[in-house]
């Protein structure tokens, strides 16, 4: 496994070893904390709505909820003891949507993966989908803000319950998958994918058992 960073030298060498190596014509992307290192936003967002319910979070609660649906995290907590019941989840889903905008008052701005290697993968002729489990207009928004919304295909979650199913719709030998949380770079693998694994400063309790690994 070979773990690497943001560079120039980096990023060429990469190319080169999909392309020499004919390991990919397709990519698979993931969004939070791969594409934009949104993680802690979500964290901070989670808690104030969990604050104005009287709940106070332990540390590294959020760690758990990684790479999950809004769905799942919010039953998660009310599991765990947050005064709301499966009715009330539009309601914190829509409350937390606010609290998100808010903490994100400039646009939200793309790592170096995006900046750098969706304009590469794009040039290569690549076809490149983002499959998440995050807030697809969230993600759809930006990625025209970011100007590479014709190099890239949001895939819609209606279909699926969880972005585990569009993931193994689509990856397999030929594709390369980038991803933060371990169940979905084990399932690519598994899958015949080439995965690559990103680390980022809310994901050091994963393994990331990829075949490569780069930071943001």
């Amino acid at each position: 496994m070979i773990t690497t960073s943001r560079p120039v030298s980096t990023l060429s060498r990469f190319l080169e070893r999909l392309s020499v190596g004919g390991l990919a014509t397709s990519v698979i992307w993931d969004f939070d904390g791969v594409l934009a290192e949104t993680e802690p936003l979500h964290e901070a967002s989670y808690a104030k709505v969990a604050a104005s319910r009287g709940m106070t979070l332990h540390a590294n609660w959020y760690l758990p909820l990684i790479g999950n649906t809004e769905e799942h995290n919010w039953m998660t907590l009310i599991a765990a003891g947050l005064q709301a019941d499966g009715n009330d989840l539009p309601k914190l889903a829509a409350q937390r949507r606010k609290v998100f905008a808010s903490l994100t008052s400039q646009r939200l701005q793309p790592t170096w993966l995006a900046a750098s290697l969706i304009p590469a993968f794009a040039q290569l002729g690549y076809i490149q989908r983002i499959v998440s489990n995050g807030d697809l207009t969230l993600i759809r928004t930006a990625v025209k803000e970011w100007r590479v919304a014709k190099m890239v295909e949001v895939v819609d979650r209606a279909r699926a319950i969880d972005k585990l199913t569009l993931l193994l719709e689509h990856a397999g030998p030929g594709v390369v998958t980038f991803d933060d949380t371990d169940r979905y770079i084990e399932a690519a693998k598994t899958a015949g994918a080439y995965t690559v694994g990103v680390r980022h400063s809310h994901n050091s309790h994963f393994q990331l058992a990829a075949d490569e690994v780069l930071a943001l």
